[in-house]
């Protein structure tokens, strides 16, 4: 089963920008570069691409998600929450800690089939 990922989120955004960096980092330990990173809070993607000044709660995320998404050439994209179901099951998931810590490395196959049904649309 794994060991499970347990986080506190005092906002919405917040818990938006972790999956977000979540990401990333998942882009990152699987060797993925210019890859679109999808959202639909339009107040983390604005932070995520722009040079505005986050509020203290976030800047921490918003810098990791930031440099990041330098490092790695990636795109931070607006959508509708219909058009992004792996972020929305990552996200709630992660809020009721039944995400495994291994989930970047070795993702679920909940995880797995998301990815496989969205990728056959494109």
């Amino acid at each position: 089963m794994g060991e499970l990922l347990e986080q506190r989120y005092l906002s919405p955004l917040q818990g938006e920008l972790i999956a977000i960096r979540l990401a990333c980092v998942m882009a990152r330990a699987l060797r993925i570069s210019n890859a679109c990173i999808e959202s639909n809070n339009q107040q983390a993607i604005k932070l995520s691409v722009s040079e505005l000044d986050p509020s203290w709660e976030v800047l921490a995320l918003v810098s990791d998600i930031r440099q990041l998404g330098e490092v790695l050439g990636l795109k931070f994209s607006w959508v509708k929450r219909t058009g992004n179901h792996l972020a929305h099951t990552v996200a709630s998931k992660a809020l009721r800690n039944l995400l495994p810590l291994s989930w970047v490395a070795a993702p679920p196959f909940f995880i797995s089939s998301i990815v496989h049904k969205e990728s056959s649309v494109l």
